[in-house]
């Protein structure tokens, strides 16, 4: 069945239909021939009895169709069964298999996200899709191009990877690109794969809280990379090193933070990696507005914080926001982010993460095994309130924790709104 009648009879109303394998056959087939990177099955908004099918290739749209609900969850069912993915479980997974089409051959990697409507989403990575990763890494230097990019200044190094401030040199528009490390792909071949995975999640999420997501590729070293938008601004970790934040403004950055992760977990991404230094912070004349960072970095290191101990070099991120049930090995969960956001609350109200150890080891199983801390602040009585919330932010069970992130975000919103001008002492019981 050719992808043209494929569109054709999923959009019929009447029988006879076609069964779930054809639409995953005629579907992968449509895709490999047509060059495609990556397609979609997802609920159409406002109808709950309609999907759309994307099939896109470098960012671009190059075949839609609509799917009845129906058949689309069935469709879905189809690739978790061909990649051995659990249907029953609430959380996101990925597998992959190997697809052969008329003499191309392409791994292809399906992601099963169950929250809310069931949505899938394909990777196809053909073999000779990237080129080899090269043992040693170049830093890339000022005037090098990179596909359509010149670079213009580097902007910082970290654990995962690199930035460098680029100008694209046909539109003259400033972005930043992040390029991972060598010994990250030589340790995890597998990465760069989910880093173009998981860049592509957070380009979809559209929200005014999360950094947008515009290109990647992979130098001639093999390292993948990703284009976002070059914004200004500090980062929390440099605002919180100059002494604990006032709680009205802790309150207003937390609260900008929980409304972008809702709206990420609302599309089945979880961010994984939510830290100080994955967020910027703009001081306005209404006050601070924020951007979340590195959703594409937050998969990554999933499988490694269980294994990590004091001699790790394989540490990815700050262990001081990472949730219990992500130490024991059980992977991310909305309710991890939460957590991760409790403790950078903690932090901006005291100056100080909720725990303190001499080594990683030590500092997990405070997280595991302490006393959940109650918030205090330098700048007088927090709002009980407020010590509530984050409390609950921090609780060992991911049970015990507010029921989504949209929930925690309307207790933070309500708190907002409760200051004014006169001083956030109004917020505390009489």
């Amino acid at each position: 069945m050719s992808v043209a009648q494929l569109v054709e009879s999923i959009q019929m109303d009447e029988p006879p239909r076609p069964s779930p394998i054809d639409v995953v056959d005629a579907l992968l087939e449509a895709a490999i021939t047509a060059g495609a990177d990556v397609l979609w099955l997802e609920p159409v908004p406002m109808a709950e009895h309609r999907y759309v099918v994307s099939i896109e290739q470098q960012g671009r749209t190059i075949a839609t169709a609509t799917l009845d609900a129906v058949i689309a969850t069935a469709a879905i069912a189809r690739l978790a069964i061909l990649c051995e993915l659990d249907l029953i479980t609430r959380r996101a997974q990925s597998g992959c298999t190997t697809i052969r089409s008329r003499g191309a051959s392409a791994e292809v990697v399906v992601t099963i996200r169950p929250t809310g409507a069931m949505r899938a989403e394909v990777v196809i990575l053909r073999r000779d899709a990237a080129p080899p990763i090269a043992m040693g890494e170049r830093a890339l230097a000022v005037g090098d191009r990179v596909s359509q990019y010149r670079v213009l200044a580097r902007l910082g190094s970290g654990g995962m990877g690199s930035v460098y401030r680029v100008e694209h040199v046909a539109l003259g528009r400033e972005f930043a690109l992040k390029a991972l490390h060598a010994h990250i792909l030589s340790r995890d071949p597998d990465s760069a794969a989910q880093l173009l995975r998981e860049a592509r999640a957070a380009a979809r999420i559209k929200h005014p809280g999360i950094v947008d997501v515009f290109d990647f590729g992979h130098l001639v070293d093999g390292r993948p990379y990703v284009v976002m938008e070059l914004l200004p601004g500090a980062s929390l970790t440099d605002l919180i090193e100059q002494g604990a934040l006032e709680p009205r403004t802790a309150v207003s950055i937390a609260r900008q933070l929980a409304s972008a992760l809702a709206a990420a977990h609302e599309r089945g991404v979880i961010h994984a990696d939510v830290s100080p230094s994955n967020v910027l912070v703009e001081q306005g004349p209404e006050g601070p507005t924020v951007k979340l960072l590195d959703f594409g970095l937050a998969q990554i290191r999933d499988e490694q914080i269980g294994q990590a101990t004091e001699s790790s070099e394989f540490v990815f991120g700050t262990p001081h926001y990472i949730s219990p049930e992500q130490i024991q090995g059980h992977g991310a969960e909305e309710r991890s982010d939460q957590y991760s956001l409790g403790a950078i609350i903690f932090e901006m109200l005291t100056g100080q993460p909720p725990y303190h150890a001499a080594n990683v080891r030590e500092l997990c199983l405070a997280h595991l095994r302490a006393p959940v801390p109650e918030a205090s602040s330098p700048h007088g009585p927090i709002p009980r309130p407020l010590v509530e919330i984050v409390s609950k932010c921090l609780q060992k069970l991911p049970s015990a924790r507010f029921p989504s992130m949209r929930a925690l975000a309307a207790e933070l919103e309500t708190g907002d709104r409760d200051f004014d001008k006169r001083g956030w002492r109004r917020w505390l019981p009489a």
